[in-house]
């Protein structure tokens, strides 16, 4: 039994990572083991996907090792994902040329001139000339207003602090303080080492990969782990709602074939009366939500199961097989059949 869990332990090694990040995203705070271990599982499954892809990418430039552009590339269709990793990237450099430029040891400061170059983070397809550099002095105002990325960046952010508002409207200060802790767990975060174990990379890299390349992929994973507790949660609620609604509704269910002939219609509506009268006498029964009598009270949730999970996966995956061209995408002239490059989340 030791053993096993273990090895359990060598496989998932980020079992309370998860955890932690799945409750801040909406999960009970105790979810099931098993719903953990496929959600991680699904996680590397996909970022050794990105690195697999981001690999060839970089083989086609004639560079051994991928970047972080070479990410941001697989992952361009989803602007405001790229606009999360493009800040999280250049918070990420002012923070570091700061402590350079303190010594180490003294507190950062984020001057003015620091927040003007936070989004100064450039892309190898993002056109250029001689005269951008010229244009984007020339165009720098206090007034002048923002585009379109920083725009939909900002939403984006409103929009998650207005989910973070919400659940922890009615917290307490312990159930507040647990939740900050939450909010804290990383996949890299002085886990570099654990990370690139856990992802294989030795394996799908030639040399070992750059310390901006891991940041990268743990904000990815981090993303896939929202994605699919996201998902999963509305899975669930649209699984309990339709539970909800067909057992609230007993004429939904109807035992009598679709080509009945009339006379068994009226016989059915005859027992229907029948039995709606006798109803009438007997005494009323306490029903849960949605007129469930073995419903759970609105108070009590339950944990996101694997099933939800998968189901969302499936769905996130047929969504992007969609988007792809149909038909006959895996014929390639002569080549035959191909591999079908799994969606990425």
């Amino acid at each position: 039994m030791s053993k096993m869990s273990k090895q359990n332990k060598d496989t998932y090694a980020y079992s309370q990572e998860i955890t932690q990040m799945m409750f801040v995203f909406g999960e009970v705070q105790d979810p099931m083991p098993e719903t953990i271990h496929l959600v991680e599982d699904i996680c590397r499954s996909q970022i050794i996907e990105l690195v697999t892809q981001a690999r060839t990418l970089a083989l086609r430039r004639n560079s051994r090792s991928p970047a972080p552009e070479d990410l941001i590339f697989l992952i361009r269709y989803d602007r405001a994902k790229v606009n999360r990793l493009r800040t999280y990237l250049s918070w990420k450099d002012v923070r570091k040329n700061a402590k350079d430029s303190e010594g180490g040891g003294a507190e950062i400061e984020l001057d003015e001139g620091a927040a003007a170059s936070k989004m100064s983070i450039k892309l190898p397809w993002e056109l250029t000339t001689i005269y951008s550099e010229h244009l984007k002095k020339a165009g720098d105002s206090d007034d002048e207003e923002m585009d379109e990325d920083e725009v939909e960046a900002h939403e984006d952010s409103l929009r998650r602090l207005r989910e973070a508002d919400e659940a922890t409207r009615r917290m307490s200060r312990e159930e507040y303080v647990h939740y900050s802790e939450c909010r804290q767990a990383s996949f890299t975060f002085r886990k570099a080492k654990r990370f690139r174990e856990w992802a294989n990379l030795s394996a799908h890299l030639d040399v070992k990969p750059s310390d901006e390349l891991t940041d990268t992929l743990g904000f990815l994973a981090f993303e896939i782990v929202r994605s699919l507790c996201v998902a999963g949660l509305e899975v669930k609620r649209i699984l309990e709602r339709g539970d909800s609604s067909s057992s609230s509704d007993p004429s939904s269910y109807s035992s009598d074939p679709p080509n009945s002939s009339p006379s068994s219609g009226d016989n059915s509506a005859k027992r229907k009366a029948e039995h709606e009268g006798a109803a009438e006498g007997a005494p009323e029964q306490k029903k849960g939500p949605g007129g469930n009598l073995f419903a759970l009270p609105s108070t009590a949730r339950t944990p996101l199961t694997p099933a939800h999970i998968q189901e969302a996966f499936t769905r996130m995956q047929r969504e992007r097989a969609n988007a792809r061209l149909a038909g006959m995408r895996n014929f390639r002239g002569t080549a035959g059949l191909v591999r079908t490059r799994v969606g990425l989340i």
